[in-house]
């Protein structure tokens, strides 16, 4: 019996060892099923409110094309408008909660900032603010766009490609050529007209 022992003990260790490695090894396929699971829910909950946030902005736009602030051939007039709006917000509200129970700091930080420049853009579009000029507006909403995206993609574990502009939100940048090339225009003199011949 005396001399079998140390076998016995090498059994019981073996099993042991066995045992623990592999309950690690089945914790550690778990918790990486656990946050795959939550990674996708993320992204759900992410992608969701983006859309919600950009219908919300799209319909501003609309209205704001109907009031005259852009050129655009898709207007909205302000009655119709307020209904879509009021559609619009009521989901942006549905889905920002599950950014606020899934998402990372940062990005609820992120997303918050997002929808406030949306919510300025409805106040200038329906003429309840004055105060801050259209294409501005329409900057601070591009910004906090991109903003959300790179938060977004970082959160998720996905690299930011290219340049952050890739992000920004195109009307900003027509806006912002457009006004350049006004800028360009009201600059340039005025030639005088030719001299007649003679």
């Amino acid at each position: 019996m005396v001399q079998q022992l140390p076998a016995l003990i090498g059994v019981l260790l073996g099993v042991a060892a066995t045992y623990f490695s592999t309950s690690a090894a089945e914790r550690a396929r778990w918790r990486r099923a656990q946050a795959i699971r939550w990674d996708e829910k993320r992204l759900a909950a992410y992608t969701e409110y983006a859309h919600a946030v950009k219908k919300v902005i799209g319909v501003s736009v609309r209205i704001a094309a109907h009031q005259g602030m852009h050129p655009d051939i898709d207007k909205l007039p302000l009655d119709e408008g307020l209904i879509a709006l009021a559609s619009a917000e009521e989901e942006r509200t549905m889905k920002w909660e599950s950014v606020l129970m899934l998402g990372s700091e940062d990005a609820v930080d992120a997303a918050r900032r997002w929808h406030e420049s949306a919510f300025r853009l409805q106040l200038i579009a329906t003429g309840r603010i004055s105060d801050v000029p259209w294409a501005q507006a329409v900057e601070e909403a591009s910004r906090a766009r991109r903003g959300f995206y790179e938060v977004v993609r970082k959160d998720i574990g996905l690299a930011i490609r290219g340049s952050s502009q890739s992000y920004e939100w195109q009307l900003a940048r027509f806006i912002q050529i457009a006004s350049t090339s006004d800028e360009a225009e009201r600059r340039t003199p005025e030639l005088p007209p030719p001299a007649p011949n003679r």
